[in-house]
């Protein structure tokens, strides 16, 4: 494995010719309890993080939103997704925010590194791994629950 372990989604979006924003704290335009938000205005498209988020929570929210862009649910129709935490919720179903979910946990935590870092690095434990993928606790945990490695707990 060369390079970086942990995948980018800035530099992901930007192969896509996505614009990545930190929100401004003085014209902002989430609201309060939104991560994030993508926005197709004519062929521009632009994704805004909270960035008094977590770096984790940033890094899920851009790939959640870069997933929003590659399922195309920014078509004619809908021209802006806003994500508040409540969207990132196991409870909360709705078929494009799941799917924007997994698209995020299967970029950022890949079956492939996951399977690197349990037989190659030795890394057994949840916290081992998501500080290795450089994401929470709580979404490694999913992600292994998801792919059948671990139950739930």
């Amino acid at each position: 494995m060369s390079g970086t372990f942990y995948a980018d989604p800035i530099s992901e979006a930007s192969k896509y010719g996505i614009n990545v924003v930190a929100d401004s704290t003085t014209n902002p335009i989430l609201k309060n309890d939104e991560s994030g938000l993508i926005k197709k205005d004519g062929h521009v498209v632009t994704m805004y993080i909270n960035p008094n988020d977590s770096l984790e929570r940033q890094r899920f929210t851009m790939a959640h939103e870069l997933g929003h862009f590659v399922c195309g649910h920014l078509d004619n129709s809908d021209t802006m997704f806003r994500d508040s935490s409540k969207q990132y919720s196991r409870d909360n179903y709705d078929f494009k925010e799941y799917e924007a979910n997994t698209f995020a946990a299967e970029f950022l935590m890949p079956k492939e590194k996951i399977d690197f870092l349990l037989y190659s690095a030795k890394k057994t434990t949840v916290e081992d791994m998501a500080y290795a993928l450089v994401v929470s606790y709580t979404a490694m945990k999913i992600r292994l629950q998801n792919i059948g490695y671990i139950g739930e707990y």
